[in-house]
């Protein structure tokens, strides 16, 4: 990790990313070379299913055979994929909707403790198809920025009757109460591979802290006399220290990373005094949940094989250049001004600052 704590690296690249004219104090901005003109895209769209290939898992299940053990190497590998398949189907389980080049790693059988029972240890890997939750870009209607999202999140449809700001609101009202989930869940997972009691202590704040913060923006959506969408996250099912590893390495490394800074930047910038005074304290803590996820991201990624942490790298690639592409398009003005989001132009600016502080030395 680099020397120098998150907090003090997001505040830093919130200060660069300014316009110059702001960090000089001069009255005229110095001119600025003309923006890369890119395609228009279609932000409005619902976003498409998800390819995640190099995916992992496995099995260890007792099962009724009517086949004495050790079963054959094709009987182990047939049973292995359909015990998978099924497991992915399990309604409200997951996000997953489909699986495409599974392939069975090692599969070993023993007999049971009783009569017709087969004792199954499987490994697999796989392409998995997700359809993810993915908040309603700016202008259809307005999202906050997104931050650590659990697994199997499910949000209602936001309130259509309310005003941009109500929705904002309540939309971030929503996704802070995802939180909630993802940081018990996290928590759990930390106790469960033994981390240090340090990054264990922390993920705990978190969820008191995501508690309050629900807490908060819902009464701002109150105020706006918006509803709060319901939120819903699959039960707990612990995964493996690769599966943990990957969705620190997005969902806290890049998109909550990228929310702390942003949310550092709107407290600054915010015009309505209620939502800045919540965006101090937000921004602050959210600093703490980034510095998290790094710490969660040291400690994880030496346990890993070469092929597991170049998926992950890959992985967070991808994410930094999502949030790229979120940003071409500019917000509702109202919003944005209320808000203190930045300008597409701003965003991009602070995006490329937590590269080249940041990402660029730690995602490959």
């Amino acid at each position: 990790m680099s020397q120098a704590p998150i907090k003090i690296i997001l505040r830093n690249a919130v200060i660069a990313a300014l316009p110059l004219a702001l960090q000089t104090g001069c009255m005229t901005p110095a001119a600025k070379p003309q923006p890369e003109v890119k395609p228009p895209v279609d932000r409005c769209a619902l976003p498409g299913p998800v390819s995640r290939p190099g995916q992992q898992s496995s099995i260890t299940e007792l099962l009724n055979s009517s086949k004495p053990a050790p079963l054959s190497k094709g009987e182990c590998a047939a049973l292995c994929e359909s015990l998978i398949v099924k497991r992915s189907q399990q309604p409200g389980r997951t996000t997953m909707v489909g699986m495409e080049d599974l392939k069975v790693t090692s599969c070993d059988t023993t007999a049971g403790a009783a009569a017709g029972q087969v004792q199954l240890a499987c490994e697999v890997t796989f392409t998995s198809i997700n359809q993810e939750y993915a908040p309603a870009p700016p202008g259809c209607p307005p999202r906050p920025v997104p931050g650590r999202m659990p697994a199997g999140a499910h949000i209602q449809a936001p309130d259509e009757t309310a005003s941009a700001l109500g929705e904002y609101f309540s939309s971030m009202a929503a996704m802070e109460t995802a939180a909630v989930t993802a940081f018990r869940y996290l928590t759990r997972e930390l106790e469960a591979y033994q981390a240090p009691e340090a990054l264990i202590a922390m993920a705990r704040q978190a969820v008191q802290e995501e508690i309050e913060h629900a807490e908060m923006a819902g009464l701002l959506s109150q105020a706006y006399d918006a509803k709060v969408p319901t939120v819903e996250v699959d039960d707990f099912q612990l995964r493996s220290l690769f599966e943990v590893a990957l969705e620190n390495a997005v969902e806290g490394c890049v998109n909550e990373t990228f929310a702390a800074a942003c949310g550092i930047w709107q407290h600054e910038h915010a015009e309505l005094d209620a939502f800045k005074a919540v965006m101090g304290r937000v921004a602050e803590e959210e600093s703490g949940h980034a510095e998290l996820s790094w710490g969660i991201h040291q400690w994880v990624m030496p346990q890993l094989t070469e092929a597991q942490q170049q998926h992950i790298h890959a992985a967070q690639a991808e994410a930094i250049e999502s949030l790229h592409a979120t940003f071409q398009v500019e917000e509702n003005p109202q919003v944005r001004r209320a808000v203190g989001l930045p300008e597409s132009a701003d965003a991009l600016r602070l995006l490329g600052e937590l590269r080249g502080q940041l990402w660029e030395a730690h995602v490959a």
